[in-house]
């Protein structure tokens, strides 16, 4: 029985890459929420200067890193599961890891790492 090829490294670094962005994600939601007091929560209580403006930018960041880790790991499944639409899914994790740039992408290594394992599925071919 042959075992079929798969891109196993653009789906790892994209998966690993998609999963960082989701956490950092959660934890600048968390942040919004004001779960932990260094929230903005907590800096509004200490009279903080910038609080004003900084809730409305904490959760479009922390949405933007939700809908790119989302669609990030969604497309690592999709590039294992389907690996002779490696092309379509790299291209995918590669646009949303950029995107997930605008909010620290994972602490930048999440938007690294995907960036990396999209490109390998870019260039991934099938062996005949």
């Amino acid at each position: 029985m042959a075992v079929e090829e798969r891109p196993y490294a653009a789906f790892a670094l994209s998966l690993v890459g998609g999963v960082l962005i989701l956490v950092g994600g959660l934890l600048g939601l968390l942040m919004w929420l004001g779960w932990p007091m260094w929230g903005w929560w907590g800096m509004r209580m200490m009279g903080g200067m910038m609080w004003g403006w900084m809730p409305g930018f904490l959760l479009a960041f922390s949405a933007v890193s939700l809908v790119s880790g989302g669609a990030i790991v969604t497309a690592a499944y999709m590039l294992y599961n389907k690996p002779s639409q490696a092309q379509t899914w790299g291209t995918v994790v590669l646009v949303f890891a950029v995107v997930s740039l605008l909010s620290a992408g994972g602490f930048i290594v999440g938007a690294l790492l995907a960036i990396v394992g999209g490109l390998l599925a870019l260039t991934w071919r099938r062996q005949t």
